[in-house]
């Protein structure tokens, strides 16, 4: 490995990386960008480098080697970069200074390079208004064929970012193509307006790790996109106690038309707070995405805040709900038509795309709660679109304050409702007016203890239940109704 120091190679170091100006004079500061890239331009597999940013410099971008085999290491977040005014392009990429024109080159993906490291260092990443700022293209995040983001990783295996802030960039503040085996911990991202995404992984990605990080973005805080860039399947994605206030937590999508059809598995999101204003997790965005495909998400010990847990707009497999704090919100939340409604739920048709019809093999809550924001109704489930879920259970759930119902159903179905555990102390009826005869079967231990009525047609064998025929404890056994008596 060689090491190479910024201020040893003739870099000024003299910007202020709140404004971009010289922090001595006032003035313009220099353009350290050329000496940096000339320097880091020899790393290879035989000769790895690492560049450390012993101060804070202006860059018209750095355009590092595209196979990888290099790393910049600052000295805390008061070292790093400010993207130049003009520079209409990345702060930092892998490969030549024309590398992010084609934003969505479309597969195959190339082969991968490997080995790049970014530590302890901040990107400011010069927003401006598309005529101030990075971008003088007349728009804000980019031009019209590709935005540009504060830093942008393409076609890598073994990708480290830890401890860097990004700030004030002009699109995503992280964006990856065709990467794997990819670690991000502690990294701070904030920056106002749409298409910030905070990190934005499109297809094909795999083995992602993301941990204690902060995000206060305009648009996503994470996005899995399948269809986009190289675009293929995601798989393996554990994001684990980070904090977000921004559009969603994390956007999954596989299908966005045409006859590319992708998955996205094996993701969880563990001990996070979120405060997002168009959901947490936009599962979809369009009607066609192939059969369970976000085939598993586990979301577990988090708190969120929004309209909406999940906001469904494609098929899914498996998606579960442990230990999750639900507090309703519409604060800023836009309703694009056509909706069934703008209520606040745990699961619900998407704000964005409600008008997608979904199928969803399997969704669970275990231990989950809704702490309810003044008198906004949340539901656990809105269901409409003729959208189905084929099973739905709950082992452990409850509302603070008074709800009427626990599923709200228009146009949709349940193929079986299996009732575990559920403390009903504060809603009224299982679902609403009508919303039984769009559940094929209920079943489950704690049935009984709701004390709700249900139908006896729609009760599995050996199940107790009040009989909304009768009113009476009853079983069905051997497909007869019958007393039931403890």
């Amino acid at each position: 490995m060689t090491y190479i120091r910024a201020s040893e190679i003739g870099c000024a170091l003299d910007c202020d990386l709140r404004t971009g100006r010289n922090k001595y004079s006032g003035g313009a500061a220099t353009d350290d960008a050329p000496r940096i890239n000339a320097a880091m331009s020899l790393a290879s597999d035989e000769n790895p480098i690492t560049l450390i940013i012993d101060g804070s410099a202006l860059i018209s971008g750095l355009f590092l080697p595209a196979g990888g085999h290099w790393s910049i290491a600052g000295l805390g977040c008061g070292t790093g970069f400010f993207v130049k005014t003009g520079t209409n392009n990345d702060g930092i990429h892998n490969g030549p200074s024309n590398a992010g024109v084609v934003a969505n080159p479309g597969p195959p993906a190339p082969v991968r390079g490997k080995n790049v490291s970014l530590k302890n260092f901040t990107v400011n990443g010069n927003q401006g208004n598309g005529f101030t700022g990075d971008s003088t293209s007349g728009t804000r995040q980019g031009s019209s064929t590709t935005w540009y983001f504060g830093v942008h990783l393409i076609n890598l295996d073994n990708v480290e970012l830890e401890n860097v802030v990004v700030v004030k960039s002009p699109s995503f503040h992280f964006g990856f193509s065709n990467v794997g085996n990819v670690s991000v911990s502690g990294c701070v991202l904030k920056s106002n307006g749409l298409s910030t995404d905070g990190l934005h992984f499109d297809g094909p990605a795999n083995d992602i790790t993301i941990s204690n990080c902060q995000f206060a973005t305009g648009d996503d805080s994470i996005a899995l996109n399948c269809p986009e860039g190289y675009s293929g399947n995601i798989s393996r994605v554990s994001v684990t106690n980070c904090v977000f206030s921004s559009l969603s937590l994390m956007r999954l999508y596989t299908y966005a038309g045409g006859l590319q059809k992708f998955r996205i598995d094996g993701v969880s999101v563990s001990k996070c707070r979120a405060s997002v204003y168009e959901g947490a997790f936009l599962i979809g965005v369009a009607n066609g995405s192939a059969p369970n495909s976000v085939t598993s998400l586990t979301v577990s010990d988090c708190t969120i805040e929004g309209p909406a847990v999940l906001a469904i707009a494609e098929n899914f497999g498996t998606i579960s709900l442990k230990n999750v704090g639900f507090v309703p919100s519409q604060l800023n939340t836009a309703w694009v038509d056509p909706q069934p409604n703008h209520i606040c739920a745990f699961v619900r048709p998407s704000p964005l795309y409600g008008g997608v019809t979904s199928v969803g093999s399997n969704l669970s809550f275990e231990n989950c709660k809704v702490y309810r924001n003044g008198n906004l109704e949340a539901p656990a489930l809105i269901l409409d679109n003729g959208s189905v879920v084929s099973s739905l259970s709950f082992n452990g759930f409850s509302v603070e304050g008074a709800v009427p119902e626990l599923l709200s159903i228009g146009r949709g179905s349940i193929g079986e409702l299996v009732l575990q555990s559920l403390d009903s102390t504060s809603i009224a009826a299982p679902v609403s007016a009508g919303g039984f005869s769009h559940i094929g079967l209920v079943s489950g231990a704690g049935v009984l203890a709701t004390g709700w009525e249900f139908p006896d047609r729609i009760m599995a064998e050996g199940v107790p239940y009040i009989s909304a025929d009768s009113g009476l404890p009853s079983i069905v056994q051997a497909g007869q109704v019958s007393p039931y008596h403890p």
